[in-house]
């Protein structure tokens, strides 16, 4: 998929930011630029900032929004060392993991993933040396499909 013009948060507009879509507001329905905010972004999806247009307009929510460019990201995971094998595509739940100030916590349970996933792993980055003993490699992933 080619990249996306949207707008976003003046706040967060800013090359290299990454986003999930969550949804359009219930004040976006009647909004002139729903369309432009809302209409092309898939719910669940991971979204970075590619480039910054530098044109703002009145947002009811967010004060201004900003005319961005999107591409779907791709983020580090940690996944099950079964699975992980370059190119393979996987269903992902985050895990449950208590231990939030281990090294490994944001990519064991990665905030930007919000609900079930299907994954494609883009590159496997070598093992996980986990506390609890999981066997986990990480890797770099991208959302292929929202369940």
């Amino acid at each position: 998929m080619g990249n996306i013009v949207t707008l976003i948060s003046y706040l967060t507009a800013k090359e290299g930011f990454k986003f999930v879509f969550t949804g359009p507001a219930p004040e976006c329905i009647k909004c002139r630029f729903n369309y432009v905010c809302n209409g092309k972004l898939k719910v669940g999806q991971i979204y970075e900032v590619v480039k910054v247009y530098g044109i703002r307009n009145k947002c009811p929510i967010n004060e201004f929004v900003e005319t961005v460019e999107v591409r779907e990201a791709s983020i580090e995971v940690a996944v099950n060392r079964k699975v992980a094998v370059n190119d393979m595509i996987i269903s992902y739940n985050r895990m449950k993991c208590d231990l939030s100030r281990c090294s490994n916590y944001s990519r064991c349970v990665p905030q930007l993933i919000v609900r079930p996933v299907k994954l494609k792993i883009l590159k496997v980055l070598g093992n996980v040396d986990c506390p609890k003993k999981l066997e986990l490699s990480n890797a770099l992933v991208k959302i292929v499909e929202v369940l």
